[in-house]
């Protein structure tokens, strides 16, 4: 496993484990086959509803296998009910006490809700200046105009991540650009688009996976790490964390990486209407 530094110097896993939305039997089957893969990042959210089985599933699996909660890497985020309610310092004590720990690795802003996320920010930056509560802090579903808007803040702290939607179906270059002008770095959640059909079936994608005796996800999970993408991926079948992880022993050509870029369609899998109205 690579680790990515963010520009404040912390180190994040580059890969990460989707909890959204599981049980805890089945979270805690996942996490041990993912931590036994040698994954050690996870994300959460408030708004995924599960955030206390998450922090009672991770304590148990940390417990058993003998790993330390330092060894985890830690992403919830904030979601839009908090930020109108605006106490965002209760908002990250509640999700501490839901993960069962002292601090968060990376906390993030879940959507640029309209008439709220610019406060919202100048309060998550205050609580990192001045706290040990979280290492790091970002946003997700961030676009350029919503960056522009957060460059003033008081502490003139912008975020180090941005969690967004990124695959060969979509390719954001002009924000990714935008990105790396600022030091962001891109998580990437829906990584593989749930291998819809333009996936699954892409001649590109299918050639590459016999040409490196791969599947066409393991051929995507490179091509996010050669883009300097942290993908974030779900799954309930515990073999798939092994299958992910095996992507260091080859790497793709330039040509081979603007070949599945090429792909790209400008296709949102996820609109962003149906979780942030007025986006």
């Amino acid at each position: 496993m690579i680790d990515i530094k963010l520009t404040n110097g912390v180190s994040m896993p580059g890969m990460v484990i989707g909890t959204n939305w599981m049980g805890k039997r089945e979270l805690k089957k996942i996490l041990h086959s993912a931590f036994n893969a040698g994954f050690r990042a996870i994300d959460t959210a408030r708004d995924y509803g599960n955030e206390p089985i998450v922090g009672q599933a991770l304590s148990e699996v940390l417990k058993e296998t003998g790993i330390s909660r330092e060894e985890i890497f830690i992403t919830t985020k904030i979601g839009n009910g908090q930020q109108q309610k605006g106490d965002i310092n209760g908002e990250i004590e509640q999700s501490l006490s839901n993960l069962k720990t002292d601090y968060l690795d990376l906390w993030l802003m879940h959507w640029p809700y309209p008439g709220y996320f610019e406060s919202t920010w100048d309060k998550m930056c205050e609580i990192y200046a001045n706290t040990d509560k979280t290492r790091a802090i970002g946003v997700a579903n961030y676009d350029i105009r919503h960056f522009r808007k957060l460059k003033n803040n008081t502490n003139g702290i912008m975020p180090m991540v941005n969690q967004i939607e990124f695959h060969p179906l979509r390719t954001i270059s002009t924000l990714r650009d935008y990105m790396k002008t600022e030091n962001i770095t891109l998580e990437a959640y829906c990584p593989l688009c749930r291998l819809i059909s333009p996936i699954k079936e892409s001649e590109v994608l299918k050639k590459l996976a016999s040409k490196y005796n791969k599947s066409i996800g393991q051929i995507i999970l490179r091509w996010h790490l050669q883009n300097n993408a942290i993908p974030i991926f779900k799954s309930y079948n515990p073999n798939r964390f092994k299958e992910n992880i095996e992507i260091f022993d080859f790497s793709l050509s330039e040509e081979e990486t603007a070949q599945i870029s090429a792909l790209n369609q400008n296709y949102k899998y996820h609109l962003e209407s149906a979780s942030c109205p007025g986006y």
